[in-house]
């Protein structure tokens, strides 16, 4: 049975299992585009687009995002040269710890920034250039170095026999070889940092606006909803041509085929082999510096070291200002990225299963995976359109932010456990199912193992993307219910010690429930790949 066929062996029941994500991608992405488009096509949602301070906005996030990812991968291909290429001591960890930036919020690496250089280095476009930077650093390293580690070295070794110098044999091998890998991580790097929200919005300055930030800035400070969605259709559209554009610049035409090359050894010369382990130094300490200043600025005060933060969770209220308990906004985190974590596993999950069951399944998985390349605030403001209000309000009911979440996660899942379920062997549902086991029976012999892990981790991960989501959450929470994300840009914008000092601890609290659940997805991942070496 190939994936798709619709085989006999199927069951009956899983052929049209298609139809929930379908129906749930209808209601929770079409509709607010729908909604965005309608509100759009007004007359100040038009004039909006004529206007020269969106295309100076746009020009200046389009500045901001080519020199983050510019400088992305400047610090990025050493890593990935060093880390996919040799063996050493330590390279699983400094692989992992390299992955750390990219499962951070966006809001706590902001706060990061802001405590490792807020006093020397002003707020603006040089710190929210370094920022991106050092956030996206992961996609770089993992999606060129999947690659590189793929590469012959015979044909760089035949080269420079044939009288190339180590620069050009570089050039014009390997470069060429890794030209796919590096535009598409490329791409994925400009998109986030054009779409940039939780990092513009506690590090920038009017040097660094994003339409991101301004249709937040329209939607909840003017309540100008038509232009809102006018400029989040408009950057819609400018994603979409960045990911035509790379797409078209990534087709790889040389013949080089990728190889499962075995890692190299440290070479044998002193200076090649302390310039590689410089590297993985330099990776570990850019990595880990931010994350010790704020676990720092988490336990210490003008005064010096202190605890007073740390017990000052349950409310930090002072004055006149009421900025609500940070422990309540934590506990409200928790409970949206577990309905998240539930929603997306099991949306993701049908989309996966979709693929073996039905020949529609592909073309439905294809469609979950399009969220990933919108905006959160794109379909947080398309959801406020279509779900805040009457006659469909579902404010009171907490469900938004979740329902957005999901929809950011959903891609996510499906892209942990597609692969997972169409990489098991069809034919032990075929002998299942001939010794006389009925479809059902064969189908959960065959996928159940692998299905029952690769979901919880796929749901885990869902959880790790709700707690550190910041742009959704910004359109739909309530003023009475933020999200850990939310409440830690409320305290940084508050003056005073106290605020800055339970914005670093919740920011170190919510680092060790990401990383424990994305490590937890990672433990998972290598078990479900031992089940399917076993089948």
């Amino acid at each position: 049975m190939g994936p798709g066929d619709g085989a006999l062996n199927t069951p009956r029941w899983l052929r049209g299992i298609w139809l929930i994500p379908l129906a749930f991608l209808l209601v929770a992405l079409v509709v607010p585009l729908v909604m965005l488009v309608t509100r759009t096509w007004s007359g100040d949602g038009l004039r909006i687009l004529a206007d020269a301070s969106t295309w100076q906005i746009t020009s200046l996030a389009t500045a901001q995002a080519a020199l983050s990812t510019a400088l992305s991968l400047l610090i990025g291909l050493p890593i990935a040269s060093v880390v996919s290429r040799y063996s050493f001591r330590g390279r699983a960890f400094a692989q992992a710890l390299v992955t750390v930036p990219f499962v951070m919020p966006t809001v706590v690496v902001a706060m990061a920034f802001r405590t490792l250089l807020g006093s020397s280095l002003p707020q603006g476009f040089a710190i929210v250039v370094l920022a991106h930077a050092y956030v996206n650093l992961a996609v770089v390293v993992r999606i060129v170095g999947a690659q590189w580690a793929q590469h012959d070295d015979r044909y760089l070794r035949a080269a420079r026999s044939l009288g190339a110098s180590r620069l050009t044999a570089f050039r014009t091998i390997t470069l060429q070889f890794l030209r796919p890998s590096i535009i598409s991580s490329a791409v994925v790097v400009f998109i986030f940092s054009f779409t940039s929200l939780g990092i513009i919005v506690l590090l920038g300055d009017s040097s660094t606006r994003t339409l991101e930030s301004q249709i937040l800035r329209r939607t909840s400070v003017l309540l100008d909803f038509p232009t809102a969605a006018a400029l989040a259709l408009l950057q819609l559209a400018l994603i979409s041509a960045v990911i035509a554009l790379g797409a078209a610049a990534s087709r790889q035409r040389g013949r080089q085929k990728p190889v499962r090359a075995a890692l190299l050894p440290l070479p044998r010369g002193l200076g090649s082999r302390a310039t590689l382990r410089l590297i993985a130094i330099a990776a570990g300490l850019i990595v880990l510096l931010p994350v010790l200043a704020l676990l720092i600025a988490s336990l210490r005060s003008d005064s010096g070291f202190t605890l007073q933060w740390w017990r000052s969770l349950g409310s930090v209220d002072a004055g006149t200002t009421r900025i609500g308990s940070p422990l309540a906004s934590l506990m409200q985190s928790l409970r949206f990225a577990l309905l998240t974590g539930v929603v997306a596993a099991i949306i993701g999950g049908c989309a996966a299963i979709a693929v073996l069951a039905h020949r529609w399944g592909r073309l439905v998985a294809l469609f979950a995976i399009i969220p990933l390349g919108i905006s959160a605030a794109t379909l947080g403001l398309g959801m406020l359109l279509a779900f805040g209000r009457p006659p469909f309000d579902l404010r009171a009911t907490g469900l938004l932010i979740p329902l957005a979440h999901s929809l950011v996660a959903v891609p996510l899942v499906v892209a942990v456990m597609a692969p997972a379920l169409r990489g098991i062997n069809p034919r032990i549902q075929d002998v299942a199912a001939t010794l006389g086991a009925r479809p059902t029976r064969a189908f959960f012999t065959a996928y159940g193992p692998t299905l029952r892990t690769v979901t919880i981790a796929a749901g885990g991960l869902a959880c790790a993307v709700s707690l550190g989501e910041f742009g959704a959450a910004s359109f739909l929470a309530r003023t009475g219910a933020p999200t850990v994300p939310l409440q830690i840009v409320r305290l940084v914008s508050r003056p005073g010690e106290l605020s800055t000092g339970v914005a670093a601890v919740m920011s170190v609290i919510l680092i060790a429930l990401t990383l424990a659940l994305v490590l937890g997805v990672d433990r998972l991942g290598r078990r479900g790949n031992g089940l399917r070496t076993s089948h």
